[in-house]
């Protein structure tokens, strides 16, 4: 009979009166990589939460490493060892990489760190190394690969049974990815357990030995190797298709042509007027310094860029938002709104400073509110952003831009952390963008869902593009 590590019987979990694990029943073994797709986000975080610390519970009972940790009529409020890596940072930065292995767990004792002692620790449970980091180098240096690599370990060497990987793509570039899947592989040879937490099925499917899907706090199937295919995830998807290509006009918009940067190697690129054109960047290090020259945060070692049929030099670069030029960040509620604004203080925001003016004249004001209320209802009236819901406040965001009207709009990851739906719809919220006639660059670490909305995709690896695909060379990818 196979161990055991976790199980969750019949388990519902409220949070503030409301259902956000809804009868829970998973069951992961020693070894297994259990993935789980979250076609809604309702649930992810509380799952993740209950997993960690033994809260309450209305019902059911979970088990770790076959013993009984928390049930409905009592939850000891205790932690389990259960290790999460995530975007978040679960490193101390100014510690050493062999510090945060060896010294940050549970058990020892010692003040006072011999960091030589912790370098022959190091070298002796990695003999080859740690994929070239050094043991001294100190963990605020290290890349977001590094970074996971590091935390695995520390995780393995801190005796968990049961590590959670939570949404890896929206982080890591497609090369990291597969090469954190080996790493992930061998340590499931040796007996540890992983719950791999993804939004994509291409992504989970290829490292996973069982896949849950997840809809409204609730699992609605569990798939076995055999039946993770496309065949038996279409019935729980929905489509991303959204209409006819719109075709870009002929007029370059933005033009790079043999630009050295830091990281660029004679990068060479077109992008047409009213075209969407997705970034796909192996490592992420051109994304970089493809923002920095945009805005003027570094300069052109060689080579030159054009944009609207002029050479765009970093003076142009710093007003990159008068020329024309907006972003739209990645996880954009995060960092792209003001909580202490109504909505229509944050629609307006930017137009306003475009017409000139710090205070829009009233016909003006209920022209907008006429034409956007048609797209967004009365959400137009709320006074507090906290009262909506993530695909209204991406509203917020996308009509903004909609309102602003640039001619160029740069999306950095648009669909990191967004379950099924939402990707949908700001899928949805990017084609009415492309209607307007706006030409859209999408910054990429992977394939899925931009490729919905684009019609070309320049890849982008050592500095270089090395690959162009036109819209009818995107089966390739799927």
């Amino acid at each position: 009979m196979r161990e055991e590590i976790l199980r969750i019987e019949n388990v519902t979990r409220k949070k503030d009166g409301v259902v956000c694990l809804d009868n829970i029943n998973l069951h992961i073994f020693k070894g297994e990589i259990m993935g789980m797709i979250f076609l809604t986000s309702h649930g992810k975080d509380e799952l993740i939460e209950l997993l960690c610390k033994n809260l309450p519970i209305e019902y059911g009972r979970i088990y770790y490493k076959e013993e009984l940790v928390n049930y409905y009529e009592y939850s000891s409020m205790s932690m389990n060892q259960i290790y999460v890596i995530s975007h978040n940072d679960g490193l101390i930065g100014n510690l050493s990489v062999a510090e945060n292995i060896f010294v940050m767990r549970k058990g020892l004792k010692k003040h006072l760190i011999n960091q030589s002692k912790l370098n022959k620790q190091f070298h002796r449970l990695f003999p080859e190394g740690l994929s070239g980091i050094s043991p001294e180098k100190p963990a605020y240096e290290l890349t977001h690969y590094e970074r996971c690599l590091v935390e695995l370990y520390r995780a393995v060497v801190a005796d968990c049974k049961l590590i959670v990987l939570r949404d890896l793509a929206s982080f890591l570039s497609r090369v990291e990815l597969t090469k954190y899947y080996e790493y992930i592989r061998e340590y499931s040879r040796l007996g540890v357990a992983f719950l791999y937490i993804g939004n994509h099925h291409e992504e989970v499917f290829l490292i996973s030995d069982r896949v849950a899907l997840m809809k409204e706090a609730r699992i609605i199937k569990v798939l076995s190797k055999e039946e993770m295919t496309d065949e038996h995830i279409t019935p729980y998807t929905i489509s991303f298709e959204v209409g006819e290509p719109i075709p870009g006009e002929t007029a370059g918009m933005l033009t790079f042509k043999q630009v050295y940067s830091k990281n660029m190697k004679g990068v060479s690129f077109s992008v047409q007027k009213g075209e969407c054109v997705v970034l796909l960047d192996k490592s992420s290090d051109i994304h970089e310094d493809f923002l920095d020259l945009i805005y003027g945060r570094s300069k052109v070692l060689s080579g030159s860029i054009i944009y609207k049929g002029k050479p765009y030099t970093r003076k142009e670069a710093r007003k990159a938002i008068l020329q024309g030029i907006l972003t739209i960040n990645k996880n954009p509620i995060k960092s792209m709104l003001f909580w202490d604004m109504n909505y229509m203080e944050n629609l307006i925001f930017l137009s306003d400073r475009k017409l000139g003016c710090s205070v829009m004249k009233t016909r003006i004001l209920e022209s907008i509110i006429e034409e956007y209320q048609s797209y967004v209802g009365k959400d137009i009236y709320t006074g507090n952003l906290k009262e909506l819901e993530p695909a209204s406040l991406y509203n917020l965001i996308y009509y903004r831009v909609h309102l602003y009207n640039p001619d160029l709009l740069i999306c950095i990851r648009p669909f990191a952390d967004a379950d099924m739906y939402l990707r949908r719809h700001i899928v949805e919220l990017l084609y009415q963008l492309k209607e307007k006639g706006i030409t859209i660059i999408i910054l990429s670490l992977n394939v899925a869902d931009s490729l919905s909305i684009a019609d070309r995709m320049m890849l982008m690896e050592d500095g270089r593009v090395i690959k162009n695909y036109e819209k009818k060379d995107f089966d390739v990818f799927f």
